[in-house]
Formats: structure tokens, C-alpha cells, sequence
């Protein structure tokens, strides 16, 4: 059974979405079998998924994006916002920098007791001087 699994041809890889004119996705999007769009606001783009599962993607004109969310929901295709950088984002990143800022701060207050507790050490040692 293994070795039936090994010598089956490998799965083709998955299709990269093609490359169209606004106007030729807009066509399709108007009269095509779609499943799915998904706009990204920040590239300015639209990503179409057929039902044979296949992609287009195009840029999509400045100040086009509201006519083509109505006419996807006029066509009742769901419609996916691909997602922006939030606030809340910032947190999932490292935050190595303050740590840095922190570990500085504890270093240098460690040097200053140390060199307090030396200095103090040496004061009570120093011999008296005679006068």
C-alpha cells in the first residue's frame, strides 16, 4: 500500500492566480461562475475564484473599489476584505528593543551599587591620618 502511495505521480502544485485586465475580470465578475473575491485595499487589488476553482487577479482603478463591492453583492458573491495592520498587531511582534532598554537600565544600576559598595569599603580601610 506504501509502496503504491510512493510510486503514484506527485499532486500538481497549486495554480498561481492569472494576471487580467480590470475589464476582463469585470466581465466575469458581472456574468461569470464565481465562489469567491477577495479584495486587498492597500495593494489595490481583487482576487476572483471561479467554481472550477480556478483564479484571476487584477488592480482594480482609484476610487473603483465601492462599485465593485456593490456589484459583488448584487451578484450575492462572498466577499473577502484581506486583513490590514491593526493596533492589536503590534503586540504579535518581538519586542526585543525594550528588553534591551530594560536590561541596560538593571546593568548600569548593578555598576552604580557596585562602585558605591567599593568606594565605601575603601573609606572604611583608609588608615587615619596622623596630625
Amino acid at each position: 500500500m506504501i509502496a503504491a502511495a510512493m510510486l503514484a505521480q506527485p499532486l500538481a502544485p497549486a495554480q498561481a492566480a492569472t494576471q487580467v485586465s480590470y475589464p476582463v475580470l469585470l466581465r466575469e465578475i458581472r456574468s461569470g461562475p464565481l465562489i469567491r473575491a477577495v479584495i486587498n485595499p492597500p495593494r489595490g487589488d481583487i482576487e476572483i475564484k471561479f467554481r472550477n476553482l480556478s483564479e484571476w487577479e487584477a488592480f482594480y482603478p482609484a476610487g473603483a473599489r465601492p462599485s465593485l463591492q456593490r456589484l459583488l453583492h448584487a451578484r450575492h458573491i462572498r466577499v473577502i476584505y484581506a486583513a490590514r495592520h491593526r493596533a492589536g498587531a503590534a503586540a504579535a511582534r518581538p519586542v526585543h528593543h525594550h528588553l534591551r532598554y530594560i536590561a541596560a537600565g538593571v546593568l548600569g544600576a548593578l555598576l552604580l551599587l557596585g562602585a558605591g559598595a567599593l568606594l565605601y569599603r575603601r573609606r572604611r580601610r583608609a588608615p587615619a591620618v596622623a596630625r
